[in-house]
């Protein structure tokens, strides 16, 4: 991998700071939930969380943490996004993400992060260890049936990162308005739509092929000797088998998927739809106090009409 790595494209000066972020806090956090019955996996992967953005979405990811439980977590870049993000737009329940992954280093979880573009000013601690995380600017790791996989973000092999940061960056900052532009129709339709993120695939097309990104990530860990690579930043979810048993693997996102992978203890990687697992999963922040109320109101009737009891 080249050596070269764009800079942290803009001072973070009122992003909270790192000191706090990383802070261990408890293991029950600031909504109140309680511990629950997790799956557990060998190994997690999960990318492009984009904390502080306008179309992350820290409830279901809190949701998904809260599930789970696994040896070793790896962090595939962009998990906070310090191009767009700032301080009145970091909420209380993106440091609950951040406490409840350090919550599972204290509990024995070995986690490893690789940052993205957009939390490039990470880069500046590769090979040092912050608050229970290993940081470095790649990974690799060796799944149960023998596999050796390349664990990288992937921003590094896309051109438009590369040869056109500052368009990159003033992207992200329309995709950004794009985001606050959709969530505010999406109030108003039954039916939803996601034109940020059509605008934003059709944008990365002009500076790219679609499957440029995928080759030149493929061919890379092939030259290293390994036999599949794990990556993030294109926000397409996919695990594919190559005819010669190369495995390349993308975990996705939580902007416009809510995506995971995961390694059973076999050696077997499934992508995990969090939608399709937790349909039901809805981020607490776009609820007011108000329709929370009126919905438990509605369940307590639901729950007298059929007992009998009086409402």
């Amino acid at each position: 991998m080249s050596n070269h790595l764009p800079d942290s494209s803009k001072k973070l000066d009122d992003l909270p700071k790192l000191s706090s972020l990383f802070a261990a806090g408890p293991d029950v956090d600031e909504d109140g939930r309680e511990p629950r019955e997790t799956t557990h996996y060998r190994s997690i992967f999960l990318s492009d969380v984009h904390l502080g953005a306008v179309g992350s979405k820290p409830a279901a990811v809190q949701d998904f943490l809260y599930s789970v439980d696994c040896d070793h977590l790896f962090l595939v870049g962009d998990i906070i996004d310090g191009w767009v993000t700032r301080e009145r737009k970091w909420k209380q329940e993106h440091t609950n993400v951040i406490r409840t992954i350090l919550g599972k280093a204290k509990h024995g979880t070995e986690i490893r992060y690789t940052p993205g573009n957009h939390d490039a000013f990470m880069r500046r601690m590769n090979g040092f260890e912050f608050g229970f995380i290993e940081f470095a600017h790649s990974f690799s790791h060796r799944t149960s049936d023998g596999r050796d996989l390349l664990i990288v973000h992937g921003d590094l092999f896309d051109r438009s990162c590369t040869k056109y940061t500052k368009i990159a960056w003033m992207g992200a900052w329309l995709y950004e308005y794009a985001q606050a532009v959709n969530n505010r129709v999406n109030k108003k339709r039954k039916r939803k739509v996601d034109f940020a993120s059509k605008l934003k695939r059709f944008t990365k097309s002009l500076f790219a092929p679609r499957d440029h990104f995928d080759e030149m990530l493929i061919e890379h860990a092939r030259e290293e000797g390994y036999d599949g690579i794990v990556c993030g930043h294109v926000h397409r979810p996919e695990i594919r088998v190559l005819e010669d048993g190369f495995v390349y693997v993308n975990c996705g996102d939580w902007v416009e998927h809510k995506t995971a992978v995961v390694e059973y203890e076999d050696g077997t990687l499934e992508l995990i739809d969090w939608d399709k697992k937790n349909p039901t999963v809805e981020p607490l922040e776009g609820r007011s106090r108000r329709k929370r109320a009126k919905e438990r109101a509605r369940e307590i009737r639901r729950r007298n009409a059929a007992t009998g009891a009086p409402r």
